[in-house]
């Protein structure tokens, strides 16, 4: 689920409470309280948890839908390019937060493409290539070579044409 960009952070804090079974604009004070626990640790910069975030940087919007997602508790968070187009800083907070969610026993799906991340993040690495699974690597020990090579169909010994006497 994504923000809404004419709402500020409270009113987009509110978009979550209606799983809970609460009336959906009645409560604004738990919203209010989490948009200001979300903008300190998060280090959102905007003038105001009431400026429509449409008005933040991509970045700002970012910690702002993480922080709303984190805060109701997952037993499955999925995130697709999630730093994409982020400055470094705003990555690293990003990266910071998945990795605390699977310290805490959330089950994290990252989809992404950078190998130095997946390898930093994931525990396993699931290779998708042309719409098929190619394999699966533990993402503890593999190495960029091997899941570049899974990512293009090839496998250790094909990329010299399963010559080993070349």
């Amino acid at each position: 689920m994504g923000l809404v960009g004419s709402m500020g952070m409270t009113d987009n804090m509110m978009l979550r409470s209606y799983k809970k079974g609460h009336p959906f604009f009645a409560d604004r004070k738990t919203p209010r309280s989490l948009a200001n626990k979300v903008k300190e640790e998060l280090e959102v910069l905007t003038p105001s948890i009431q400026t429509p975030v449409r008005r933040l940087s991509g970045g700002n919007v970012q910690k702002v839908l993480v922080g709303r997602e984190i805060a109701s508790e997952p037993t499955v968070l999925m995130a697709a390019y999630a730093v994409r187009g982020l400055d470094i800083n705003t990555s690293y907070t990003i990266y910071r937060l998945l990795n605390e969610q699977k310290m805490k026993g959330v089950a994290v799906i990252y989809v992404g493409e950078d190998l130095d991340v997946l390898l930093a993040l994931c525990d396993r690495i699931v290779v998708l290539c042309d719409g098929k699974l190619n394999g699966i690597v533990d993402g503890r020990t593999a190495t960029k070579e091997e899941v570049g090579l899974l990512m293009t169909h090839l496998r250790e010994g094909e990329a010299d044409g399963g010559n080993d006497n070349a």
